[in-house]
């Protein structure tokens, strides 16, 4: 279905309109918006569009090869998006809150939302036309999730009823000149240790192979982030348990280990710690630097460090005069972990009284301490009721497109219920300043 045209467009002269249904350029049925810009790359097209009445056009086009028909879909995939067949035993969606909100239970492992979206996927279900699609269309970057390079502990990880192979699968995208982001999500006892070395020295063989081999220039191993496990109140895995501050710290220190010789060996420190890690250790957070190009900061890898960054950049801005009585922020144990010390700095230099407020998972439970897991009914039970005139949150807190937390509860009846009014807030620090000094037009983003 077409959501919508551009104005001026090729697509609005010759007379498409939203509800009308794309069905093929130039003969090749158009399955999703790769297949959508690859046929669209033309100077001649062909469309053949099924009208909302049902009628069937035939649309000849002629156009510059770069230009685009200008139309809008609602998705990225037209036809239904290819779900996950592994049994993941750490798979975070299997722990979710009995009766979860239906779209929180898909389980994605499509390589086309992998290079759309950077969604994170398996492999497990790649078929021979998918591999030549793949070189066909030069869809890269991919983002695979790894976990180990054993087959029979990866078989074991993934819950697949036959060894799960990898290593085999990366080689052959390299060798059509993908570049590849990778992940480990690692959990202790299962495949840490010498599990997680064996890894990180196989992925790291594949960067430096991919260095050396004049047929692959474009395709290797980019990156490689260690992410530790979650777990929920719901999990009942026996099998499962957290890193303690300890362990964390000691696996820090063996990855910026081996940072240091990926830098002088590849030129890229290549492995990275997850933020979580850090926190959990107790650890400074490394400068921005470190993450290079922050190939994984929607992995929840270098987003600390970029956001402590930014604040730099504008915290000479901060207004000399204090945000009004009873403002309060609040954010996960995580969040409040990055911006204590900014929060801290705002009331020196504004002489203002915020409160941050570090708000308990107890919807998931307190193993929980992500800040976009945070739900309204976490909230209810760390705020009471007035105790403050004006509430911030994060806008990841919601779901992306409405005001609605992962509970089913809206900001609305939060606010209600809590008799106080809620501003959200962007991801960047200059989104926060602007919400509290919401007076203050100087404000711009570094």
């Amino acid at each position: 279905k077409i959501a919508g045209i551009v104005p001026g467009s090729i697509a609005e002269e010759i007379g498409i309109e939203p509800g009308d249904t794309l069905v093929a350029i130039n003969d090749n049925p158009v399955n999703d918006l790769i297949d959508y810009n690859y046929y669209e790359d033309g100077e001649y097209l062909e469309l053949t569009i099924e009208k909302a009445n049902g009628e069937l056009w035939l649309c000849s086009v002629d156009k510059y090869e770069d230009e685009q028909i200008g139309l809008i879909f609602a998705a990225n995939v037209f036809d239904r998006i290819r779900s996950c067949a592994n049994h993941c035993l750490f798979c975070f969606i299997d722990q979710l809150q009995p009766n979860p909100r239906p779209s929180l239970l898909l389980k994605d492992d499509d390589y086309r939302m992998s290079f759309m979206e950077g969604n994170f996927i398996t492999c497990t279900n790649l078929r021979e036309e998918d591999y030549q699609r793949i070189a066909q269309m030069r869809l890269s970057p991919l983002y695979i999730s790894v976990h180990t390079v054993d087959p029979l502990l990866r078989q074991q990880m993934l819950g697949r009823k036959k060894p799960a192979e990898i290593l085999l699968t990366l080689q052959r995208l390299i060798s059509m000149g993908c570049r590849l982001h990778t992940q480990i999500v690692l959990c202790p006892d299962i495949n840490d240790g010498e599990h997680l070395e064996k890894t990180l020295d196989s992925l790291a063989n594949l960067a430096l192979d991919s260095n050396r081999l004049l047929e692959t220039p474009e395709g290797g191993v980019l990156s490689i982030a260690v992410v530790p496990v979650g777990i929920t109140k719901y999990q009942r895995n026996p099998q499962l348990r957290l890193f303690t501050p300890e362990e964390a710290g000691q696996l820090i220190d063996d990855i910026e280990t081996r940072q240091e010789q990926y830098l002088q060996k590849l030129g890229s420190r290549l492995v990275f710690a997850a933020d979580e890690l850090y926190i959990k250790a107790g650890r400074p957070f490394p400068p921005a630097d470190h993450y290079e190009d922050f190939a994984q900061i929607e992995n929840g890898v270098g987003m600390a460090a970029l956001f402590l960054k930014r604040w730099q950049d504008i915290k000479d801005q901060v207004p000399q005069h204090p945000v009004a009585a009873g403002t309060a922020v609040a954010t996960g144990t995580n969040g409040a972990a990055v911006i204590r010390d900014i929060i801290n700095e705002i009331n020196q230099r504004s002489g203002s009284d915020i409160t941050l407020v570090e708000v308990p998972n107890i919807f998931y439970g307190p193993t929980v301490t992500a800040t976009g897991l945070i739900t309204g009914t976490c909230l209810l039970h760390a705020i009471d009721k007035g105790q403050y005139q004006r509430l911030l949150i994060p806008s990841n807190m919601l779901k992306f497109d409405e005001d609605i937390f992962l509970d089913d509860m809206t900001v609305s009846q939060l606010s209600n219920k809590l008799e106080t009014p809620i501003d959200i807030v962007g991801p960047h620090p200059a989104d926060l300043l602007k919400a509290l000094f919401s007076d203050n037009s100087r404000l711009n983003k570094a």
